[in-house]
Formats: structure tokens, sequence, C-alpha cells
């Protein structure tokens, strides 16, 4: 069977931001080598970078979805994330120019329902997942056909023996604003997740915790797509011309990058892709 890589896009971005201060584009040198890391190390058939479209239909659920991480206009940190942006656009413009990679967009849905999706109507191949995001560990509940890689352990993210949105739902995800059952942390969300009656007891004896809980599991849980929604998925894919990438590291004098040693490294992980 053949192999695609799935990359979370803004995930693997961010994972760029280190040392943000140094130099005019650091996020622009770090995503390439991180890049060209990634590809080089599994050696993939294909390569899909995943982007975030607005997951409207979870706003609706609750305006509260990921409300935690709007930032004051008038910090640092805003300005931090403008110049980030700025670099992150310079990124995706050569990645559809000059990449043979599947650069991939839902408006109307997030990355990880995309690679949902992806993934799930795909199973002639063997995916790899990229991403530090543990909502991706619901993929492994039933999917023998995909890996998940944590780029930031380094290590192969592992099965849980329980339902993981049952258990996520149950004690809730800081990351994306959404509160977990009053009461319930790590262990009694396992303990009601291992066992599915003795989580039905508990959800029929405390009917508001019952309705919190099903509002959790809607956030959570991954939306299939329909007809409809593939008609709407944006794809671009580069053709493996070199030329605005090679301009684009000499504008940043990415010296590094463009000894000829490095240079035929670099653009040799890439044409390896499947055409």
């Amino acid at each position: 069977m053949s192999l695609a890589l799935a990359i979370d896009g803004m995930n693997f971005l961010h994972r760029a931001r280190s040392g943000m201060k140094l130099g005019p584009a650091p996020v622009i040198f770090n995503f390439m080598r991180n890049f060209r890391s990634i590809v080089d190390q599994f050696s993939p058939d294909e390569a899909y970078f995943v982007l975030e479209g607005k997951p409207q239909h979870r706003v609706d659920i609750s305006s509260q979805y990921k409300a935690n991480r709007k930032v004051d206009p008038d910090t640092e940190e805003f300005k931090e994330r403008q110049r980030f942006f700025s670099q992150v656009e310079e990124v995706l413009a050569v990645l559809r120019e000059s990449f043979p990679v599947n650069v991939v967009r839902h408006p109307r849905f997030e990355c990880d329902d995309t690679i949902f999706n992806l993934v799930k109507n795909d199973t002639g191949k063997n995916w790899i997942v990229v991403s530090n995001d543990s909502d991706f560990t619901q993929l492994l509940n039933g999917m023998k056909h995909v890996k998940i890689w944590n780029p930031m352990k380094k290590g192969w993210v592992q099965e849980t023996p329980y339902d993981y949105v049952t258990w996520k739902s149950l004690r809730g995800d800081s990351a994306d604003n959404i509160e977990g059952l009053r009461g319930i942390g790590d262990k009694r969300a396992e303990e009601l997740a291992l066992n599915e009656s003795l989580l039905q007891k508990f959800l029929v004896e405390n009917p508001d915790d019952n309705l919190h809980f099903l509002k959790n599991e809607s956030l959570i849980r991954f939306s299939s797509w329909i007809k409809q929604d593939w008609d709407d998925l944006q794809e671009s894919r580069g053709e493996g011309t070199w030329g605005p990438l090679h301009a684009l590291f000499q504008k940043y004098s990415f010296s590094s990058l463009l000894k000829e040693e490095s240079w035929f490294k670099f653009t040799e992980t890439f044409n390896r892709l499947r055409r």
C-alpha cells in the first residue's frame, strides 16, 4: 500500500515560531527545515498540507468555542501574531506554487475535520497524520490504516483503551474552551468511558450532565462530510518548479539552504513525491 502524509498545517507552522525575534524571517526558515525533515523522515508517496476553515457549525453550538484564543489588538502578542502570519502567507504562496504537495482547505471546516474525511474516504493507502493536537487520537479508535506522529514529542500517539471522544467529552478540553462536566477529572472520565453501563447510569441520573456531555461530544467529534462538502474542498498543488522557492531563499539570505549540496537535498526530498 502507498503511504500518504497528512500534516496539520497551522499546528506545524506554529512549531516554527521558535526564535521569532531572530532575523527577518525566522518562521519561514524554521518551517522549511522542519518540513523537509518530516517528509524526508517518512518518505511518503504523497503529502497533504491541510489548513483551517471557519467552524461555524461548532460556534453555533457554543459561542465560546475557542473564544479563549482571541488576542487584544493593543498587545505585543497581537503584533507578534501579525509578524507570524505575514510569514505564513509567504510560506503558503510558495507551497502552492512550487511544491508537489496537496495544499487543501475547506472553508467551512477545521483542519481536523478535513484530515478525518481524507483518511476515512481513502482506506486504500496508509496514512500518517502529523500533529501534536490530541483531538486526532480519536482517529485511532477504529482506523487501522492511520498512525499519528507527534512532532513535539517525536513519537507515535497510542490508541486509548476507551472511546477517546467519550473520555474528552466528560473531562472537557481547555485548549478549545470546552468545559468538562463538574467534578469529572481524568481518572473519573476514564472509569466512565471504560464502562458503558456505568456511563449510561451516570448520565441518566444526572440529566443536566447528560445535556452537557452531548453538547461537548458534538463539539469534539469530527464531522463527516456529505457530497456538497466534498464539492467545496479547495485544493492546489505545485509542479515541483523550484524557481520561486530559490527566490524566496535569496530574498532572506538563507545561505545555509542555498548551498549547492543543501539545495539539492532539499529539492530532492520533495521531487520523490509522486506526481
